[in-house]
């Protein structure tokens, strides 16, 4: 029996939280959902939240959930030979049909191994004899072909009964997955060979019925999807303490840097009236009092002033905070939404403007004016709003240093109108795959390294401002692995290796062990920078219009 006093947050590792499924696992199909990092990150994902509870819906499928554990449960389980297991049944996670992993983010890649290891789960996928291994939320599979038995391309809900149909008809894994690679938005790496040719990648197929072109699936209407009514409510504290509602997915803009737009393409809205219930059926099934109206580009819902109007009685009776992600400027000075935002309990706004000089934004085809957020500024301070918060980038194409000066200039002018506290957010552009900027060479570290600092000398004497500013060398690894190929999978696991012996969390990221793994591997990663006509995620499929 674990002595949970002796570990942080041990929250993290019990079960119990309101509205958790809970089964008996005998003669299901037992499914592990994974989310490589810790519990308060996972729990905010939302798309964790509709997987779990959409797999729970299917009468004979177990679907349970593990975390990344901290430092100190890691330690205890390496030192203790334990299995780590699952939260809602204490099963270890060798003992599932399948472990599903979220791959979103590129730098949590080595804790995939890490709890594949700790469960007692062969790690490579050739050596794994009947458990699946399944990853989603991927763009380029290819860094992690050695690792994941069957990708997810696209978005779940459209083959979730085409996942479950599978699992249930076949009951060895080798027609499983032949059975997976023959249906349309599933990728088999196994079955496909695929290597460079030149500076190109070639694909061929080594199972005939394998799918191939493959292409990615998606929903194409989200009124008529599963979404958790249920919502999981945690007993600590999380990132996004909120409850999340989409109210849109995709896109219809098209900024060259983002890869989301390309890979949730095309744009789909969800109607007011369903939004509006599953708010309340949300509500009086959790108790939540913030919620979140969910979308790339929350402005380019066209129903946003219907919305809030229907919505504003009901939130107003029960006290519910709403924060609207990704705001126009147009919406706040020329709309109606201003003064619908005013009567109702307020909790953020954000703009996300990339580039404070309009020749950068029209380059990169950023589409905000941003000579307005001064006059949007001032009138959310007047509807008692106490921060904004401001997106930019750095490192983009076309960029000189007048266009990082002008960040600190707009920063403190908007500082010095307004006098709202601003946070601020500044990421280095990564040239991710399926973005228009694909075939973009991401900058050299030193220049990076020359820009941010440039950027802070101006910003960091602004009061009031609280800033967030990416690591540049996390921000080239995250590069490479994106946009890596099966050879990366080598490296991968000689990192995953190296860090067992040194100590899992002394070094998150440290990039040293990256580069004596990539010495070992006889692997240049700059060659992943190089411009292709055929790169190693291309046959992956997009719905990039």
């Amino acid at each position: 029996m674990v002595d949970w006093i002796n570990f942080k947050k041990p929250q993290r590792y019990l079960d119990g939280e309101w509205n958790v499924v809970k089964k008996n696992p005998k003669g299901k199909i037992k499914v592990c959902l994974c989310y490589p990092s810790f519990y308060e990150v996972g729990m905010s994902n939302l798309g964790i939240r509709i997987v779990y509870a959409l797999l729970n819906s299917f009468s004979d499928i177990v679907c349970e959930r593990v975390f990344m554990p901290d430092t100190d449960y890691f330690s205890y389980l390496k030192s203790k030979k334990k299995k780590l297991c699952s939260l809602e049944s204490s099963l270890p996670l060798k003992d599932f049909d399948v472990i599903g992993f979220n791959l979103s983010y590129e730098l949590n890649y080595i804790n995939v191994l890490a709890i594949l290891d700790l469960g007692g789960v062969c790690v490579y996928a050739s050596e794994r004899k009947d458990i699946i291994v399944v990853g989603g939320g991927i763009a380029n599979p290819e860094s992690m072909a050695d690792f994941i038995d069957v990708f997810i391309l696209g978005e779940f809900e459209e083959i979730a009964e085409d996942f479950v149909e599978i699992m249930r008809r076949y009951k060895r894994k080798e027609e499983r997955l032949k059975a997976f690679s023959e249906r349309e938005g599933f990728y088999v790496p196994s079955f496909y060979n695929v290597y460079t040719k030149g500076v190109n990648y070639v694909v061929e197929k080594n199972y005939r019925y394998a799918r191939y072109p493959l292409s990615r699936v998606y929903v194409s209407n989200l009124n008529n999807i599963f979404f958790p009514i249920k919502w999981l409510t945690p007993h600590t504290r999380i990132v996004h303490d909120r409850v999340q509602v989409e109210i849109a997915r995709g896109c219809p803009n098209q900024c060259f840097f983002c890869q989301a737009r390309c890979l949730y393409f095309p744009y789909r809205e969800r109607k007011p009236q369903i939004v509006y219930d599953l708010i309340r059926k949300i509500y009086e099934n959790s108790g939540y009092e913030n919620f979140s109206l969910l979308a790339l580009s929350a402005s380019d819902y066209s129903s946003i002033e219907e919305l809030i109007t229907e919505l504003t009685p009901y939130l107003n009776k029960h006290r519910i905070g709403i924060s609207l992600p990704s705001l126009r400027v147009e919406d706040i000075v020329v709309g109606k939404l201003c003064t619908l935002l005013n009567k109702i309990k307020k909790v953020s706004v954000t703009f996300a403007i990339e580039a404070a000089t309009e020749s950068l934004r029209r380059r990169i085809n950023k589409k905000v004016d941003i000579n307005k957020i001064i006059e949007a500024a001032n009138i959310l301070r007047k509807l008692h709003y106490r921060h904004i918060k401001l997106y930019f980038m750095f490192g983009l194409p076309y960029e000189d240093y007048e266009d990082l000066k002008a960040i600190g200039v707009f920063v403190k002018n908007l500082r010095n109108d307004c006098h709202m506290n601003i946070h601020l957010s500044i990421n280095i552009f990564v040239p991710k795959p399926f973005s228009y900027f694909e075939n973009i060479e991401m900058e050299k570290e030193s220049e990076l390294l020359k820009k941010k600092k440039f950027i802070l000398a101006d910003i960091l004497r602004i009061p009031g401002v609280k800033i967030s500013i990416s690591n540049v060398k996390k921000s080239i690894l995250e590069a490479i692995i994106s946009r890596g190929d099966r050879r990366l999978s080598s490296v991968i696991y000689s990192v995953f290796k190296k860090k067992i012996i040194c100590g899992f969390y002394e070094e998150r990221t440290d990039f040293k062990l990256w580069e004596s793994s990539f010495k070992e591997n006889n692997i240049d990663y700059y060659d992943y920078f190089i411009k292709r006509d055929v790169y190693s995620w291309s046959h992956t499929g997009s719905l990039k219009k």
